[in-house]
């Protein structure tokens, strides 16, 4: 199968490893279609995070028990925040957000199938941090507070915050918990796609073209070395 794109709004791009199968039984539960007019908008009831649980035992595949991957090239999708994890699976069903394996499965999904796996992973921790050269990780810590002055590259901690745990107010996704692989890949992607016809991956194309391979390297190390916390 050819490599698709990986990066949208920001990390990490799901690819729920589940077959349409695998999800008929739960989502049986709640059948309601996908609105009609905004293609991103959720009509749903309170977020049943034991329900969702059932919904995962088909992406433990890729993102493993508990959403904690063992693969370098596979996100991992335990804590990740609630609104973020809803947002995605949304743009990958309205086909706004490309990988034809997720839009496949996002189609299978309710609107509270969506917000039930949020929940179950949100509920989860995010796993451990990874091991980062000690230079590269100061480099890229000072970028991640401060940006780079006279090139149009924003501070990453006024989105992700402090301690990159990202908003659930404002969709912004937890990043601190992501392979060096699979980091240092959205963000290429970020750099080299121009235009992913939604706002926040647009943002992240603006700030990471301004960028040397050297400066999202140095990013990579002091993200994936985050780990749960700062």
């Amino acid at each position: 199968m050819s490599r698709l794109p990986r990066a949208a709004f920001w990390l990490p791009v799901l690819t729920l490893s589940a077959l349409a199968v695998g999800l008929s039984t739960a989502h049986s539960q709640s059948t309601n279609a996908p609105p009609a007019g905004d293609p991103l908008a959720i009509k749903a009831g309170p977020p049943n995070a034991q329900r969702g649980e059932t919904l995962t035992k088909s992406c433990q595949g890729c993102h493993g028990p508990m959403g904690h991957s063992t693969e370098s090239d596979k996100p991992s999708l335990g804590g990740q925040i609630p609104s973020y994890t809803t947002l995605q699976l949304a743009a990958f069903r309205a086909k706004l957000r490309p990988s034809q394996i997720m839009q496949a499965i996002a189609a299978n999904l309710s609107d509270q199938d969506i917000v039930d796996l949020a929940a179950y992973y949100a509920q989860q921790t995010p796993r451990g941090a990874w091991d980062a050269n000690a230079a590269l990780k100061a480099k890229g810590e000072q970028i991640y507070d401060n940006g780079i002055v006279g090139r149009n590259v924003t501070a990453c901690v006024v989105c992700h915050g402090a301690n990159g745990r990202g908003s659930n107010y404002l969709h912004v996704a937890s990043i601190t918990h992501q392979s060096p692989k699979y980091t240092l890949e959205v963000l290429n992607e970020f750099k080299s796609v121009p235009d992913y016809k939604l706002a926040y991956p647009n943002a992240m194309h603006i700030v990471t073209a301004q960028m040397t391979d050297d400066e999202l390297s140095a990013v990579t190390a002091y993200l994936s070395s985050m780990g749960a916390g700062k």
